[in-house]
């Protein structure tokens, strides 16, 4: 071996006295090694600080040992927090997560797929841009294992992770209907995704079924919840005499925009989120929530992942439902 160039199998193999063959067990831990060699070989590793060349192994194996993940935002804590997991799950299984961001367009989703698939990864978990249709498919080789995560794609058929979005909507609205509440408004944004439409649904059904009118305002866009967009459509009179919001970052927004207009939330306008963050318990008061199990989220999408690597062939779509829970603190008009 050279010096300055970095040892090989070979070069471990050679120093061990073993052959080629053997060092190539040990190192993928074949079981058919007798365990003196094991021994011998891993201290000629430790001892020539060999490092296995994982591009010349994926081309013998057609493994990469990486999974790719594609989610919409990675600034949005819920989505950190699944990705940990995912990459603990990854982990144990030998692999790692290579992790890429669509911005919630699936054109650019889309984009990254076919990238993904260039750098030959083994499976893909993807939280979907496009819930209404499947935008994707076409750049996805038959035989890579898929898991769609948070949203469902309608009329696809890949195995899924999701929670209890209608469910948990309707708790909300009962809390709020509970309180004496009659005028409650929705609101959200990208009415097109699954994950909205089945908020908006369980809050529907349950402000008809107790005879009051369901106000769901949705935008495109987090931006358009302006101050003055907030003064205009829920503020005016018949004001709404509660809020419930249905993200994280709309949330962000409706607080920004009624502390900009001198409002307070819980004292002026109720207010419930569907997603806990992590300063909501320390805001004053401190925001009522719908907690979502994002760290099971992202154990359950991977664990459907590595058992299709692991050649489980049920040919039906295997769909995981997680639930939500509603945490209690004062902005809903509780007094925590």
């Amino acid at each position: 071996m050279k010096r300055n160039q970095a040892p090989t199998l070979a070069d471990v193999a050679r120093e061990a006295h073993v052959s080629l063959k053997t060092a190539s067990r040990v190192l993928n831990e074949s079981a058919n090694v007798r365990p003196e060699k094991v021994l011998k070989v891993r201290a000629v590793m430790a001892r020539l600080r060999y490092r296995p060349n994982e591009v010349a192994r994926s081309l013998m194996t057609r493994k990469s040992s990486a999974i790719g993940m594609i989610v919409a935002n990675l600034s949005n804590p819920f989505i950190t927090r699944v990705i940990k997991e995912v990459q603990e799950v990854a982990r144990t299984n030998g692999y790692v997560v290579v992790v890429t961001s669509s911005g919630g367009r699936a054109d650019v989703e889309k984009s990254e797929i076919e990238s993904l698939v260039r750098r030959q990864i083994d499976g893909l978990i993807i939280a979907p841009a496009e819930s209404r249709r499947d935008t994707f498919s076409s750049a996805l080789p038959s035989d890579l294992p898929l898991v769609t995560l948070d949203q469902h794609v309608r009329g696809a058929h890949f195995d899924s992770v999701t929670i209890t979005n209608r469910r948990s909507a309707c708790e909300v609205t009962r809390h709020m209907l509970g309180h004496g509440f009659r005028n409650i408004v929705a609101i959200g944004t990208r009415p097109y995704l699954y994950t909205s439409g089945e908020r908006v649904a369980g809050y529907r059904e349950t402000m008809s079924q107790s005879s009051f009118e369901p106000k769901p305002c949705l935008v495109e866009h987090e931006g358009l919840l302006t101050a003055e967009w907030l003064k205009n459509v829920i503020l005016r009179k018949p004001a709404a005499e509660a809020v419930f919001s249905l993200n994280w970052i709309s949330t962000l927004y409706v607080l920004r925009g009624l502390r900009e207009l001198g409002v307070k939330v819980g004292p002026d306008v109720p207010l419930i989120s569907f997603d806990d963050f992590d300063l909501g318990d320390l805001l004053s008061p401190r925001l009522t929530v719908i907690q979502q199990p994002s760290e099971m989220l992202g154990r359950e999408s991977a664990r459907l992942l590595f058992e299709r690597l692991n050649g489980d062939e049920t040919e039906s779509p295997r769909k995981v439902i997680l639930p939500a829970r509603l945490v209690i603190r004062e902005s809903c008009g509780c007094k925590g």
